[in-house]
């Protein structure tokens, strides 16, 4: 009433009312209690699917290289007789487990003279000469034999002294299958995360623990931005956060993928400030702006310029992968400067263009037409790449280059096989190529090797029993299953609430 007083209830509204508590009597409650129930169901089937805990555990490579050169300086200039000495360190994960094992050597060691050494087949800028050296498998892309040679040499040059790291964790441990196994471009960093949605930031300063998140989902990727100061990890619900490294703070939501697994990110330099790439079960892979290093944690949604989505792959996107081009390379390319290789379920393994969302060679994806694709290693010169597929021990070898300023995938072949099929590859700054592969042993157990070149280098072995290692692959997980009518009406039929609603039909 205008005066302020409470009007009288009408008819109506007593109508209104009889109807309201009808309509939330049992059938209703009962109905809503069916949905809750389906919906739990659905949950439940849906996490036995894609959530983790019928997917076997994955075995993961991690390579930290830091060169140590330990000189005697007299009056300011280097002594004749300078000694050297290169470690390598390199780690795999397996289910809950994480080893990493440093091998270090004299580089008179193994040598030959001054002919073996690394320097001899880099350019003046530090990178490989690409046009007088061999790609990886022993295939030649030019006649010079000397370079061959050099690599080989390369490749079979001992490591030298094994040495295990011991990692002090904090009193959070993996629980679950790891999923994420990355190291920060500055090799100061390192992270792990998977099934149990705990994310760990590793030191390698005394390799030591220094924060763990704990997520809401379970997370499926991560990785480091180009200048590590933040670190980045998606989860299977199709979100993306931001976490600052050194910073207490929580993690930031900086975009999402909508109703899908992310199946892998990766940053990359490219345009203004570099992209973020995020690629999905949905066969795309979106290209966003990478946010300034002030901006990526400030607020959530942090990185909602969207600079381009590349179709193509007629399955899920299992990997995205850079490419890094010297600046003497690129300024022979026209148009396209930003570059990176995607691989997928349908068993190829396409080029895109960052800023166009194109491919480079629409008519240039190569197509293996059998398996699927692993993983992708990149070679630090930018003109070789190995692929890994399900299964196979071969790797197969592509080679880029570029024809009238456009940059092409060219299929070479495919190297010698490796002593295990190998689930994941990377090449160190030695374009010398590590791998981690599963072994099946007579009791059922599981071990997982970690290769270089192909061969299985001792001193690092993870052996799960076969509870622990058992469950479907992580592409069957990602496999969209393909349903007839017939079976999509029967599933429809089954539902309770379907159910519940044909009784409620018969009551009547």
């Amino acid at each position: 009433a205008r005066d302020g007083r409470r009007r009288a209830p009408s008819r109506r509204d007593a109508r209104r009312g009889r109807r309201g508590r009808r309509g939330r009597g049992d059938g209703a409650r009962r109905e809503s209690r069916a949905r809750r129930e389906g919906a739990t169901t659905r949950t439940r089937d849906d996490g036995a699917r894609d959530g983790g805990e019928g997917i076997a555990p994955r075995a993961l490579v991690c390579v930290f290289e830091r060169p140590r050169r330990a000189r005697d300086e007299r009056d300011g200039s280097e002594s004749e007789s300078e000694s050297e000495t290169a470690e390598t360190t390199a780690g795999a994960a397996y289910g809950t487990r994480v080893e990493i094992r440093r091998w270090t050597r004299d580089s008179n060691v193994g040598g030959g003279g001054d002919g073996d050494r690394d320097d001899d087949a880099m350019d003046g800028d530090g990178t490989m000469d690409s046009d007088s050296e061999d790609a990886y498998g022993g295939y030649s892309s030019s006649s010079s034999e000397d370079v061959v040679k050099r690599m080989k040499r390369l490749r079979t040059r001992p490591l030298g002294t094994c040495e295990r790291i011991a990692l002090t964790d904090d009193d959070k441990p993996h629980v679950g299958s790891i999923r994420a196994f990355r190291a920060s471009a500055d090799g100061k960093w390192f992270i792990t995360a998977g099934d149990d949605k705990l994310v760990k930031l590793w030191s390698v300063d005394g390799w030591r623990c220094a924060r763990t998140i704990c997520g809401s989902k379970k997370i499926s990727s991560a990785c480091f931005t180009p200048d590590s100061k933040h670190f980045i990890f998606a989860d299977k619900f199709g979100e993306v956060h931001a976490c600052e490294i050194g910073s207490d703070k929580e993690p930031v939501l900086m975009l999402g993928h909508c109703s899908t697994i992310i199946t892998d990110v990766e940053c990359v330099e490219g345009g203004d400030r570099g992209y973020l790439l995020t690629a999905d079960r949905e066969h795309k892979t979106r290209v966003s702006v990478l946010p300034k290093p002030e901006d990526r944690t400030r607020f959530s949604g942090s990185a909602p310029e969207i600079q381009s989505f590349c179709y193509g792959h007629s399955a899920y996107v299992s990997c995205v992968r850079p490419i890094v081009q010297p600046a003497r390379k690129k300024k022979t390319w026209k148009s396209t400067k930003d570059v990176f290789l995607t691989g997928g379920g349908d068993a190829s393994v396409r080029m895109w263009d960052a800023t166009t969302g194109k491919e480079t060679d629409p008519h240039g994806a190569i197509e293996f037409h059998r398996g699927e694709i692993c993983d992708i290693a990149t070679r630090a010169e930018g003109t070789h790449v190995a692929v890994a597929i399900e299964n196979k021990k071969a790797l197969a070898v592509v080679h880029l280059t570029e024809f009238r300023g456009v940059p092409k995938l060219f299929l070479v072949g495919f190297g010698p096989e490796w002593t295990e099929s190998p689930q994941s590859i990377k090449f160190d700054r030695n374009m010398v190529l590590w791998g981690t592969g599963v072994r099946a042993n007579e009791d059922g157990s599981n071990t997982a090797v970690i290769m270089r070149e192909g061969t299985v280098v001792d001193g690092l072995e993870l052996t799960l029993s076969a509870e622990e290692s058992s469950g479907t692959t992580r592409n069957a997980q990602l496999r969209k299953r393909e349903i007839t009518d017939q079976e999509r009406h029967e599933r429809k039929k089954n539902r309770k609430d379907m159910q519940l609603k044909a009784a409620n039909v018969e009551k009547k």
